[in-house]
């Protein structure tokens, strides 16, 4: 196999009982165990944030958010600074009201010290965030 991009369909058809589960199961097992190297980019882990709960049935926030780490935690996934991304799963998780995005704004403006420019101050204020950025 050739390393490469994962799209989230690999993921969401890994789950399902179609014609393409055997071959994106294989896929999968194959970056669990490292034989392939697969790159996530952060934007299949914000899909799959909303996509997976509404493809499979009963899965929550916490389902999800444990999924997204046992994804990252393979040998086989590469994705630019993964320890950042699992700390966002892992606030994103928490907070049942905060957005991925918000989650990711959060701890972006946390590791560099900036603000963040927003009208949405209830959320960020539950996460000890310096007042929002306005004039």
């Amino acid at each position: 196999m050739v390393d490469g991009y994962i799209d989230t369909n690999v993921f969401l058809h890994a789950q399902a009982h179609d014609e393409h589960t055997a071959a994106c199961r294989t896929l999968l097992r194959a970056v669990g165990s490292g034989q392939v190297t697969a790159w996530v980019d952060p934007l299949v882990l914000h899909e799959l944030t909303y996509v997976l709960p509404r493809y499979v049935q009963g899965m929550t926030r916490s389902d999800v958010a444990l999924y997204l780490r046992t994804v990252l935690s393979w040998p086989g996934t590469v994705l630019d600074d993964k320890a950042f991304w699992v700390d966002v799963v892992d606030l994103w998780e928490v907070d049942a009201r905060l957005s991925w995005t918000d989650a990711v704004l959060i701890r972006r403006a946390q590791r560099t010290g900036r603000g963040i420019w927003t009208r949405n101050v209830r959320d960020f204020a539950r996460h000890d965030m310096a007042a929002p950025l306005w004039p």
